[in-house]
Parts: C-alpha cells; sequence; structure tokens
C-alpha cells in the first residue's frame, strides 16, 4: 500500500511539472519499480532456504509450501520477519552499494525499466532501514551486523539520516 501511494506521488509530480508525458515511458517505470519493490524480499526467501535452512522459520515455510499454499508462506515470512538477521540486503553495506548504483543509474540509465527498478529497490530499502530507525522496539542495529564493532547512537543517526536524505532525492531522480 505505501509503495502504490508513494509511485503515486512520484508520477503525479512528474507528470503535472511535464517531466514526463502520458506515454509508456511511465508504464516501464511502474513495472521497474515495482519488479524492484519486490526484488528486495528475495533475500528474506533466500535466508530461509539457502542460509538458514535448518531454522524453525525455515521449517515453517517449508511445510506450508508443501501444502502448496505459497501466499502462506510468503504471509509466514513476512509475519515473522523480525526474527531473520544478518539478511544481504538489510545491511549498511548493501545500502551504501544501493547508493552508487542508484546515482549510476542517474547518470548513465536511460530505460525506464532500470531507473524504476532502481527507484523501486531504493523505496522498499528506505522504507525499511526508516521503519526500524523510528520503531524502538525493533532497532536498526542489525543493519550493521557485518560491521565488527558496535556503533555508536551518534554514528548510527548520522548514517541513518545521510542515507534517507541522499536517497530520497537519487529516488525523485530516477
Amino acid at each position: 500500500m505505501v509503495l502504490i501511494g508513494v509511485l503515486g506521488v512520484l508520477v503525479v509530480f512528474r507528470l503535472l511539472s511535464g517531466i514526463w508525458g502520458f506515454k509508456v515511458y511511465v508504464l516501464w517505470w511502474l513495472l521497474g519499480s515495482i519488479l524492484g519493490f519486490l526484488f528486495v524480499f528475495t533475500d528474506r526467501l533466500v535466508n530461509v532456504v539457502v542460509t538458514n535452512p535448518d531454522s524453525v522459520l525455515s521449517v515453517k515455510v517449508k511445510e506450508v509450501i508443501k501444502k502448496k499454499s505459497l501466499v502462506l508462506g510468503l504471509r509466514t515470512l513476512l509475519i515473522e520477519r523480525n526474527d531473520q538477521e544478518h539478511l544481504t540486503m538489510r545491511s549498511g553495506l548493501f545500502v551504501a552499494v544501493w547508493m552508487f548504483l542508484g546515482i549510476w543509474g542517474l547518470l548513465f540509465v536511460t530505460h525506464p525499466l532500470g531507473r524504476g527498478l532502481l527507484a523501486g529497490i531504493g523505496i522498499h530499502l528506505m522504507f525499511d532501514l526508516g521503519w526500524d530507525y523510528f520503531n524502538k522496539s525493533v532497532g536498526v542495529t542489525h543493519w550493521f551486523w557485518q560491521i565488527k564493532r558496535v556503533l555508536s547512537p551518534k554514528e548510527i543517526r548520522g548514517f541513518v539520516w545521510v542515507v534517507l536524505v541522499a536517497s530520497v532525492t537519487v529516488i525523485c531522480g530516477l
């Protein structure tokens, strides 16, 4: 639902400001954005199937999928998402790589599908990072699992705010 709202605001703004016209370009960009947003969910699936195949969550999901209820399996993944740690796409390092790709996409990618894909990934990452940062019960420290030291709250706050502001800028340009 949030994705639809953000994409709607971006599309309406770009159409009204004259950046885009009513062309197929908009549909390609929307398709790319949706695919990019959904792509980030693959991280959770890889974590269950490949990285931690013996975890409790993995066993639950496999049992549900054996019953041929893919929707229920995905719902189980989403409900118990806080139990999954060390996700590659939910890390400070991956966000830094995405920032590089987002800037590269702004400068060199011309096809709307590719630009939308980058925008969708960025929108999903920023919502997850923002949600974890502002939701104190979850916390954002698990985003720094690849760093071998404990970051201070000041360092985390600085990283989150710089990334959120820079990402909004990049996403609006894509």
